[in-house]
């Protein structure tokens, strides 16, 4: 499973350089590494310059999060490669962790988050279906967030 995940960096590769496209798949390691609980609990907000920035709903996550940080790293490293990620920022966002949960309550109701074409076909490259879901979550995630913010302002 963490070779297949980790080629997933390589059969992308093949598409053109996308920002939107890498941050996805480093937001579906960050869920596969955090697991189910802390999945709930937790909201990949940005990849920028090897940081990986987290919601989290409080301050007592955010500081049992970055105690398990370093574990957290070498876990996302050893599925994408050495240095991908070299630091996780936890931010304190209740907001964004509330929506997200709704968000994910939503998608069980029936409801999902619509990706580009271009990337339901990169994704039709990962032959674990489990693993070509979380990496389509992580998009429609990201990609709702974007629609969210875009409406903000």
């Amino acid at each position: 499973m963490e070779q297949l995940f980790g080629a997933i960096p390589a059969v992308v590769g093949g598409l053109e350089k996308h920002v939107k496209l890498d941050e996805a798949i480093i937001f579906a390691a960050w869920y596969r590494c955090a697991g189910e609980m802390l999945s709930e609990r937790t909201v990949a907000l940005e990849f920028e310059k090897k940081r990986l920035v987290i919601a989290v709903a409080d301050v007592t996550w955010q500081r049992h999060l970055e105690d398990l940080a370093p574990q957290m790293i070498a876990k996302i490293n050893g599925s994408l490669g050495s240095g991908t990620v070299r630091f996780l920022e936890f931010q304190i966002d209740e907001k964004t962790v509330q929506n997200a949960r709704e968000n994910r309550m939503s998608k069980s109701e029936g409801e999902s988050n619509a990706v580009s074409p271009e990337l339901v076909k990169a994704a039709m490259a990962i032959a674990d279906e489990g693993l070509r879901k979380n990496f389509l979550e992580a998009a429609g995630d990201y990609l709702a967030r974007q629609e969210t913010k875009k409406s903000e302002i």
